[in-house]
């Protein structure tokens, strides 16, 4: 048994040694002025309906280089971030730690910290999972009775993501090829095998993502175009989801744990 869980599977091995090799390049995304516009956006687009509270406790699974803590100060009551890289969990640690937050180096299915929380959310990290029902029955537990889970993925059912990262499978080594595409109805199913209700999907990221995801050279030059994509984004991603459902890049899902449950 080691830290990272009792039992865990080749293919979770590989992809947190992938992280651990790439961390440096990772987390120089946030790092990138226009690339970091653009990954708040997301962030905040995300959390807008479940973080209600500036009191909440919130779990960031699979946090990275624990940017989300720095980008959320304030609206939170406490902050913890899991992730199972050691080197990303290292670099959060050191440079984005701050007052009722702490940084954990863990497997999510594994972990069992002792105490509850009122949000939980993930951004782009259930396709890289395995078992994603074993996850997201250790979400339900960590979640307070009436708490929210949230997540953002990227969204097959626009063409031009499907290809895209078929192509990047092939050519990039620092991507992992052992991604699944999770629709928005398997999204939404697996969120309601484990229990949770009230599951809603939106459509999320038309123009913005790009830059979150490729940070761009020199980047003064992009920053008032990622500023401008997250602007148009956020006025855009107002209209109905019918209408934005083959245009987007993410797909955000979001289920509540039931009030009562102990």
């Amino acid at each position: 048994m080691d830290e990272h869980g009792p039992v865990a599977t080749d293919h979770a091995v590989r992809d947190r040694e992938l992280f651990d090799r790439i961390a440096a390049k990772y987390y120089r995304k946030d790092l990138a002025p226009a690339a970091r516009l653009a990954r708040k956006h997301r962030l905040f687009q995300t959390l807008q309906a479940a973080l209600a509270s500036s009191d909440a406790t919130v779990l960031e699974v699979g946090c990275g280089a624990g940017f989300a803590a720095k980008y959320l100060k304030g609206r939170f009551g406490s902050f913890c971030g899991v992730d199972y890289s050691e080197n990303l969990i290292h670099y959060a640690r050191v440079h984005n730690s701050g007052p009722q937050v702490e940084f954990v180096a863990a497997n999510i299915k594994d972990f069992q910290p002792q105490r509850s929380f009122d949000v939980i959310f993930a951004i782009g990290l259930l396709h890289h999972l395995d078992d994603l029902d074993s996850m997201l029955e250790n979400v339900v537990h960590l979640l307070k009775p009436g708490g929210w889970f949230v997540a953002n993925e990227p969204h097959p059912g626009n063409p031009l993501i499907s290809v895209a990262r078929r192509i990047r499978k092939k050519i990039d080594t620092q991507y992992s090829a052992e991604q699944k595409e999770l629709t928005a109805t398997s999204l939404r199913s697996a969120c309601e095998r484990v229990g949770l209700q009230s599951v809603q999907i939106v459509p999320q990221g038309l123009f913005s993502t790009p830059f979150a995801e490729v940070p761009l050279k020199p980047q003064w030059l992009f920053v008032p175009f990622s500023t401008l994509a997250c602007l148009t984004d956020k006025m855009m991603e107002r209209l109905p989801a019918t209408v934005l459902q083959k245009l987007t890049w993410n797909l955000i899902v979001a289920g509540q744990r039931k009030e009562g449950e102990g």
